[in-house]
């Protein structure tokens, strides 16, 4: 059973990954977040594959394209990695500004 799903999702990854390669160029740097996300559900899936029960993968095996559901589901999840992203900025703009000589008064930098 193993064998057949990860043939599967390895077949589907391939064709993810012919369909992007057909794109021009700016569609695939607009694509970018989506083709890093698909690759890791694909690399967690093939890891993963090996601790799921028979029945688990029998379960998933009639997905026709199980990674891109995973992305869209993932989609509908509240991130918070561009709110923790906005909050390392936010912290670190005074020690950078500080590092090259700059004055932080109220966020600002002032020289």
């Amino acid at each position: 059973m193993k064998e057949r799903f990860l043939e599967k999702l390895y077949g589907e990854y391939q064709a993810y990954k012919a369909s992007v390669l057909s794109c021009p160029n700016a569609e695939i740097f607009n694509r970018c977040y989506e083709i890093d996300a698909i690759t890791n559900f694909y690399e967690i899936l093939a890891e993963k594959a090996g601790e799921l029960s028979d029945g688990v993968l029998e379960a998933l095996l009639p997905h026709r394209y199980i990674l891109s559901e995973l992305y869209d589901l993932w989609l509908e999840k509240k991130d918070s990695c561009y709110t923790e992203m906005k909050k390392h900025v936010e912290d670190e703009i005074d020690g950078l500004v500080k590092k090259h000589g700059g004055d932080v008064t109220d966020g600002k930098q002032h020289q």
